[in-house]
């Protein structure tokens, strides 16, 4: 692959829909038009959006958010950028990379020219050579790779297994990531990464990492698949944890072959930090800690003798075997709500994120609601006419926006499994339904009040560890949950069965988290990727959250947020009296 790749021609289909589409949206007519995204590299199903990238002439700050449009019974996004914005953003890469920018540079380098117009393609490319970027975008993977890999020793070191695995894998993933990219496979996604890999040469490290993926390949069949039946002989716990060994060590092996240098698998290596605004107060013989000035926690008895074995600056390992052998647990939540930080010997703080996620940040889990709130040693309530809401106004509104956006990524990510089970791509639906199990999951700590939130990478055990005893349909939610998990597409389609069981569990699922959240009833929620009217519907609801998030200066969760908020509600782009 390379630059010349960005020269083939547009597909007939294409042009087709772009006049169909050129009918519905006002665009400048010396603008040039672009197919960007999935299907201009060869990926995508007949799910898939069709991405048309317009560049004007000039140098006019033209809006981030797409016009949505439904067109031929697909779904269409038209973007726009002047040539001076995507200059801007060529150079600006120069200057660090982030996620949106690296996905910006990438679709612009590899998009289909469909309409020629006034601006020069070529000299813009120009200014990025692929190969330059590809460079960089590999750069970028492999130093996330590093930070997700530390993270998971901690974690393991913690006691927390399930997390340890799921970002193992993440680790990995954003390590093959690194590794195609350095060999021209720039894709930013992680969803078309088994497409990407299927079109390099073949290498035996791709079939190692497919294997090591699989959450299946870390259960107790691994083991015995290489030491025979060790059931028998050690017995079901003694012969997990030996498979489990085993597959950890993997994990490092392959690692180092993808390119990844600075991780060992030592927790000798994860130093405990200070983290700045974090004060311990006693009343009585409770402890609470205070995160910010702003969030009060108070200590279980178990916890607050947890809390004061706590040396900075000493490594996990340490304090571990020094004096709290058994406070694994509490050490692995003291890091998950941000009281206490880690760093990684002579490199600094470990900042994780996962594949395609912002950085990780504290969580902060359910408020609780015991009566009363407030007593002689702590916090209490009193169940007046007006109850005051245990969320303060900042964290509702984030709260009200990671309903509404997961649940549109939700309605993304059901479109894409639906077409990609349509296809037998069963590799790219188990992603897809990865997805939607996340963000179903998101839709469902948020109702209750859960942000920032937990990472992608053990929903079972996430729900399980957050979600209130006392919470409607827990029990019914957590076995939909374990239903949904276990459905594999790949296995299904490759077996020659019918899919639609498992696109049943998965939108029962779905169906349920909707319930939930909607208090008892799921009408609320519209399905954005349905047509016009649901999508009009969609950015209604998202408008009337944003103009509340905008009043408390609540960050927004994307830059198309603050151009719906900047068009008060409304699409860029559509003729006069076209739908909103």
């Amino acid at each position: 692959m390379g630059p010349e790749d960005s020269a083939r021609p547009a597909p007939d289909w294409a042009r087709k829909l772009l006049e169909r589409t050129l009918e519905l949206v006002a665009i400048p007519d010396d603008s040039a038009v672009l197919l960007e995204g999935s299907l201009a590299e060869g990926f995508g199903n007949s799910g898939s959006d069709v991405d048309f990238l317009v560049v004007a002439p000039g140098a006019d700050e033209l809006p981030t958010l797409p016009a949505v449009l439904f067109v031929e019974g697909r779904r269409v996004e038209v973007r726009t950028r002047s040539a001076g914005q995507l200059r801007e953003q060529l150079l600006r890469l120069a200057d660090g990379p982030d996620e949106d920018l690296l996905n910006r540079c990438q679709r612009f380098l590899r998009a289909i020219e469909i309409r020629s117009g006034a601006v020069d393609l070529v000299d813009l490319r120009a200014l990025l050579p692929y190969s330059r970027f590809a460079g960089v975008l590999a750069d970028w993977w492999t130093a996330r790779a590093v930070q997700a890999l530390r993270y998971a020793v901690a974690l393991r070191a913690l006691g927390a297994r399930a997390e340890a695995g799921g970002w193992a894998r993440d680790g990995l993933l954003q390590a093959v990531k690194g590794w195609a990219a350095h060999r021209g496979e720039t894709y930013l996604e992680t969803k078309w990464l088994p497409h990407q890999l299927d079109r390099l040469p073949p290498d035996p490290l791709v079939q190692r990492y497919r294997e090591l993926a699989d959450p299946d390949s870390w259960l107790l069949e691994d083991a015995e698949r290489d030491f025979g039946d060790l059931r028998g002989a050690l017995g079901d716990g003694r012969a997990r944890l030996l498979g489990e060994q085993l597959t950890w060590e993997q994990v490092w092996e392959l690692a180092a072959a993808f390119g990844v240098t600075g991780v060992a698998d030592d927790p000798h290596q994860v130093l405990l930090a200070r983290l700045p605004k974090i004060t311990t107060w006693t009343i009585g013989e409770r402890v609470h800690v205070l995160r910010a000035d702003r969030d009060v926690f108070v200590l279980s008895a178990r916890a607050a003798r947890a809390w004061r074995s706590v040396v900075f600056r000493r490594s996990i390992r340490e304090v571990l075997d020094g004096g709290a052998p058994d406070s694994r647990s509490e050490f692995a939540a003291f890091v998950r709500l941000g009281l206490v930080g880690l760093q990684w010997r002579g490199a600094g703080p470990l900042e994780p994120a996962l594949a395609m996620c912002k950085p990780l940040r504290p969580s902060t889990p359910v408020p609780g609601g015991q009566t009363p709130v407030l007593g002689l040693t702590g916090a209490a309530r009193d169940d007046e006419i007006a109850t005051l809401c245990p969320l303060p106004a900042d964290r509702f509104t984030a709260c009200g926006m990671n309903v509404v956006w997961s649940n549109i990524v939700l309605e993304n990510a059901r479109e894409d499994l639906a077409g990609a089970v349509a296809d037998e791509q069963g590799a790219v639906a188990d992603i897809a339904a990865h997805r939607l199990i996340a963000m179903a999951v998101r839709i469902l700590l948020s109702s209750f009040g859960v942000h920032p939130l937990p990472a992608d990478v053990a929903p079972l055990e996430t729900v399980r560890a957050i979600l209130p005893s006392d919470a409607l349909r827990r029990t019914d939610l957590l076995t939909a949950l374990e239903a949904a998990q276990r459905v594999r597409f790949s296995r299904i389609l490759r077996a020659g069965a019918d899919p639609e069981a498992g696109l049943a569990l998965l939108d029962d699922f779905a169906g349920l988290v909707r319930w939930v959240a909607g208090g008892g009833t799921a009408a609320g929620f519209p399905s954005s990727f349905d047509s016009r009217e649901q999508w009009s519907r969609t950015l209604a609801l998202s408008y009337e959250w944003l103009r509340l998030a905008a009043y408390l200066d609540t960050e927004l969760p994307l830059d198309e947020a603050r151009d719906l908020l900047t068009n008060g509600g409304r699409q860029p782009h559509l003729r006069s009296g076209g739908p909103a």
